[in-house]
């Protein structure tokens, strides 16, 4: 650091210098300042390096611990640590580590490369690497983020006979793209979190499968794209999912002993255990193993090929990320209205146009009305609050690319306390009474808004 020190002290000399010559020296004077505003290349790439990291590191540490080390080994610019406090790296199996390198890219002309070893191990991408680039400066930065599949999956290895060989090219005009760019920096951060805690899974399960008799009874994670906060009608995938293991679990017990039982009389050489155990077979099991009714679900089923097939739709046209910004906005700014002009009565109706880039899923905008049933619907009561023609507590109204409109009935969501003679929730703001109603109303809404830009 004293060598970068002292260039810049030498040139801010050479200004002064040059500020105090005659105003007679003209051209002199102005080629002289050129040369020294124009920095060294290797200057420029310090400092450039200089900022990736310290930026990158600024956005770790929002959710992570960072280590330190004194040289580049593995590729890392950066290690990253899960926080977990009943982990230490002194453990049999410590948690797993994360490997960051930090890039900046001058402008799309910039290529950086990446060692193949880094990215993966053997064939396999290391689910333990990212890359995080830079570009822009101050108001017009912009930071862009790469898993070690989406570096196999885009980018092409350098030949033996390329001044960088066996590297993964990286050039700006592919990567600084939609597709990479950090738009919604939790969904980001929950991708390096789930990477770690996977590997933490499989490593352990694999050290405790010769290290102990029988490996604990815990699920694998499920896939990634199952976690991607994609909306559907049916409810929350892992967490249905993890009921059906549950019942395949309490299954496989039964099914584990019949087949055992069956194994000894097909391998039996003494036909009166054999006889034994058919009897103990038959008495138990009679001639057949049912199957447990809630481990098939079809209405899960659907709920997982349609959530499967937005994933890729979006993972497909590089906008994961814009639709994870834009429900995450949805459903601040819904829930802080809610409970901004709560508690209402159960006929007025909030009203939400959401305006937005139809092909970035970007720059969204949200207005806001507090209107009457009656004013959207025709028809008198049903009871006392809905209306004959609103089909439910929350819905659409209008939906065109670019501008999707809509309600919800949060009112109906009150209790009448009749010692205080007024509508009131049990406890807690409007925003958790009325989460789920909320939730639904934003799933709507990211539903017709996806359903506008892959099915039009």
């Amino acid at each position: 650091m004293t060598r970068y020190r002292s260039i810049s002290l030498r040139s801010q000399d050479i200004r002064q210098t040059l500020d105090a010559l005659p105003l007679g020296h003209g051209t002199q004077h102005s080629k002289a300042r050129a040369e020294v505003v124009e920095r060294p290349s290797w200057m420029t790439r310090v400092e450039n390096g200089a900022v990736a990291e310290a930026r990158t590191r600024s956005f770790l540490l929002d959710r992570f611990w960072l280590l330190e080390r004194s040289i580049d080994l593995e590729g890392a610019d950066l290690i990253v640590q899960r926080r977990l406090t009943n982990k230490s790296l002194l453990d049999r199996t410590p948690p797993q580590l994360g490997y960051v390198q930090a890039k900046f890219y001058a402008n799309v002309k910039t290529t950086h490369y990446v060692h193949r070893e880094y990215v993966v191990d053997g064939d396999t991408p290391r689910p333990e690497f990212f890359v995080v680039c830079h570009t822009g400066a101050e108001g017009s930065a912009h930071a862009y983020f790469l898993t070690a599949s989406d570096i196999v999956d885009n980018f092409t290895l350098t030949p033996d006979s390329h001044s960088r060989p066996d590297c993964y090219a990286m050039p700006g005009t592919v990567l600084l793209a939609q597709r990479f760019e950090i738009v919604d920096r939790g969904r980001v951060l929950d991708a390096i979190e789930r990477a770690l805690r996977d590997a933490d899974f499989y490593r352990n399960r694999t050290f405790l499968s010769w290290a102990m008799p029988r490996v604990p009874e815990e699920h694998p994670p499920i896939l990634p794209m199952y976690e991607e906060s994609i909306d559907n009608w049916w409810g929350d995938i892992p967490e249905g999912f993890d009921k059906v293991r549950d019942a395949a679990r309490r299954a496989q017990w039964d099914v584990r002993e019949v087949l055992e039982m069956l194994c000894e009389i097909e391998t039996s050489s003494d036909p009166e255990r054999c006889q034994a155990l058919a009897e103990e077979l038959w008495h138990h099991w009679g001639n057949r193993v049912t199957l447990p009714d809630d481990m098939y679900d079809p209405e899960l089923y659907g709920a997982v090929l349609h959530h499967k097939r937005r994933y890729e739709e979006l993972s497909g046209s590089g906008l994961l990320g814009a639709h994870a910004a834009l429900r995450r906005s949805a459903l601040e700014m819904i829930g802080e209205y809610v409970d901004r002009v709560m508690p209402l009565r159960r006929d007025q109706v909030v009203t939400v146009k959401v305006r937005y880039d139809p092909r970035t899923l970007l720059q969204v905008s949200f207005d806001f009305a507090l209107v009457s049933a009656a004013s959207l619907w025709e028809g008198g009561p049903e009871d006392d609050w809905r209306f004959e023609a609103v089909p439910d507590t929350r819905g659409v109204l209008q939906t065109i690319p670019g501008h999707v409109e809509v309600y919800l009935v949060p009112g109906v969501y009150l209790h009448w306390r009749h010692e205080d003679s007024e509508w009131t929730v049990d406890s807690g703001p409007w925003t958790d009474q009325v989460a789920w109603a909320v939730q639904g109303a934003v799933g709507m809404l990211c539903e017709e808004i996806l359903g506008l830009r892959f099915e039009a």
